[in-house]
């Protein structure tokens, strides 16, 4: 009777038999040899990442100096005020016409410092965006091997070094 030899990974067979299929529960005879590794290949595959990257560009900017503070012109009231009213004893007229002219003289200085204040150039602005990147992964091994003058190749997810482990099924042929 002959007999040949099948490598294979899988421990129970599937037969169709009159297009019904059929699980034969018990598995084939088998007995576990090593074989010598010919190559090695790494396989890589390519997928798509979502990767955050920091972004930074030059822009213009500019500042007029101008402070949003109305204490310059309160502060030239009061004194404007007070002294109006020390010129004018007898009536409010003086404390309030010192007053106006006190917060228009503050006003007027104000304006004037700032506009030695400006600044204007470029300045660095970043911003953190989410990018879309492909990467190039390692995904196991492509090895060819050789068993009893033969040579098969199998896809491994780790390096198999010079020799593998093999299981291999007796079945009769017929």
């Amino acid at each position: 009777m002959k007999s040949k030899v099948y490598l294979a990974t899988v421990l129970f067979g599937l037969t169709v038999v009159a297009g019904s299929a059929v699980v034969i529960a018990a598995s084939p005879p088998s007995i576990n040899g090593e074989a010598r590794v010919i190559s090695t290949t790494e396989r890589y595959v390519t997928v798509r990442e979502v990767r955050p990257t920091k972004e930074c560009r030059e822009v213009q900017v500019s500042s007029s100096g101008s402070t949003s503070s109305n204490t310059p012109e309160i502060l030239g009231a009061l004194l404007g005020g007070a002294i109006g009213k020390k010129l004018d004893d007898s009536s409010d007229a003086g404390a309030i016409l010192g007053g106006i002219l006190g917060a228009s003289i503050a006003s007027d200085m104000e304006k004037k410092n700032s506009k030695n204040k400006g600044y204007s150039g470029t300045e660095i602005q970043c911003a953190t965006v989410n990018r879309e990147v492909e990467v190039r992964r390692a995904d196991g091994y492509d090895v060819t091997y050789e068993y009893d003058g033969h040579l098969f190749t199998y896809k491994m997810n780790n390096y198999p070094g010079t020799t593998i482990p093999v299981r291999v099924f007796v079945l009769p042929v017929e």
